[in-house]
């Protein structure tokens, strides 16, 4: 687990400090390149989800677009943050892209049209566009949003700094206000701290580090035309509430290798290695496995 000091709370940056920010840390593990994507499995990332609890971050990213009116949401998921951003906004546009998730998607509301994009109701009078797509070729024009969100995104994809440009690209930068907000792991994130001891290792992979792909995005958004980086920390958490500690190690084992790690020839080790990991991590916080964010918001200009 990280020593580095994440207390901040907010801190808004110019280009010149915001690499060395500790909410980018652990600075002393930054890799010099990208270790490349994690893949999810469907089953392993539904599985993740449901025991997911994300309610800070989710207000923190309704209080982010609280004044825009046309909204992107690069990978839309289980379609939870996209239909609250419309319920508030009126409407939300998602590109996600994996095909079972955008059926899911579409079918939440109405028959999914296969490639067609598909609109349909999200709450009263609230309406959702879900696209097929990827972050690092968005389907739109330049400056078609007011405010372009990705949470979870950057480790996900196969170039981070592509699709950062391109969701610069498709948000304006005229306009007092517009912004990208980003999302990605806290330094002392638990959850990817016990799959950096565990799990990372015996795939034979290179360790992950979410501040780095932040840093990048911050220096990335800085040279696209939207300078003025701000940092803050939120909480989520996967939740455990079974009460037998044995049982809540096992789910609690395959939950976190099925999360980037279901499919691979030695998940079965993962998941029997994760135990006593696990056991030393449920004597300190018995029901849950932090997954701390930090929250990263690029304005094209300061609002003050």
């Amino acid at each position: 687990m990280s020593t580095t000091d994440t207390t901040a709370t907010t801190d808004v940056l110019s280009a010149a400090d915001f690499a060395a920010h500790p909410f980018l840390g652990p600075l002393d593990r930054r890799p010099a390149h990208y270790r490349g994507p994690h893949r999810l499995s469907h089953s392993g990332w539904l599985n993740f989800a449901d025991r997911l609890e994300r309610r800070e971050e989710m207000a923190a990213i309704l209080a982010a677009v609280a004044t825009s009116r046309r909204v992107l949401d690069v990978g839309g998921g289980t379609g939870e943050l996209t239909r609250a951003v419309a319920a508030q906004v009126g409407r939300c546009v998602t590109v996600e892209p994996h095909a079972r998730r955008v059926e899911a998607l579409q079918t939440a509301g109405a028959v999914s049209s296969g490639n067609v994009p598909h609109v349909f109701e999200a709450t009263g009078t609230a309406e959702i566009e879900v696209l097929p797509g990827h972050a690092e070729a968005l389907p739109f024009p330049d400056a078609a949003f007011d405010a372009v969100l990705a949470c979870w995104v950057l480790p996900y994809a196969d170039d981070p700094d592509r699709a950062v440009r391109e969701m610069a690209r498709v948000c304006e930068r005229g306009t007092p206000g517009s912004r990208v907000v980003l999302i990605g792991g806290a330094p002392d994130n638990e959850l990817v701290s016990l799959l950096n001891e565990v799990c990372v290792p015996l795939a034979g992979e290179p360790h992950d580090h979410q501040g780095h792909l932040l840093a990048d995005a911050a220096r990335t958004l800085g040279e696209s035309g939207f300078p003025v980086i701000s940092l803050h920390r939120t909480e989520a958490a996967l939740h455990f509430p079974e009460i037998d500690l044995e049982q809540r190690i096992t789910i609690a084992a395959a939950t976190l290798t099925d999360f980037w790690y279901e499919d691979h020839p030695r998940a079965a080790d993962m998941r029997e290695a994760l135990r006593p990991a696990l056991r030393r991590h449920f004597a300190r916080r018995p029901h849950a496995i932090g997954d701390q964010g930090i929250v990263l918001m690029a304005l094209c200009e300061s609002l003050s």
